[in-house]
This record gives C-alpha cells, structure tokens and sequence, in this order.
C-alpha cells in the first residue's frame, strides 16, 4: 500500500507536469519573423539583437 507521503508526491508532480505542459504550449506557438533597417520583428514585436564577441587566441595579455 502507498503511503500518504508517496500518493501526495505523485498528486504534485502531476499538477507540475499538467502546469508545464500548458506553459511550453503557448512558449511553442508559431510566428512570423522577418526584419526591417534596425530589427528584427517576431510575432509582430520589434526586437533589437545586440551581439559581441571575443577572440581569445587574437585577444592581448591584459584582457
């Protein structure tokens, strides 16, 4: 027989599961992209993508 602890773990981790699975839902929806001069647009918001990186092996002592 399952204990009390143990049906109670199992109640919450379907709660959890039931929750996350109707959050990924609206995160996966499908949206146009496209762009103009200075953004990019994603579900009819612009979005400014600012970028950098660095090349180790070129980089100077101090850094």
């Amino acid at each position: 027989m399952l204990g009390l602890a143990t049906i109670h773990g199992v109640i919450v981790a379907l709660a959890v599961a039931v929750l996350w699975a109707g959050a990924s839902a609206a995160f996966f929806e499908p949206f146009n992209v496209s762009y103009d001069h200075r953004a990019i647009i994603t579900g009819g918001k612009r979005r400014m993508l600012i970028s950098a990186e660095i090349h180790y092996p070129r980089a100077t002592p101090h850094v």
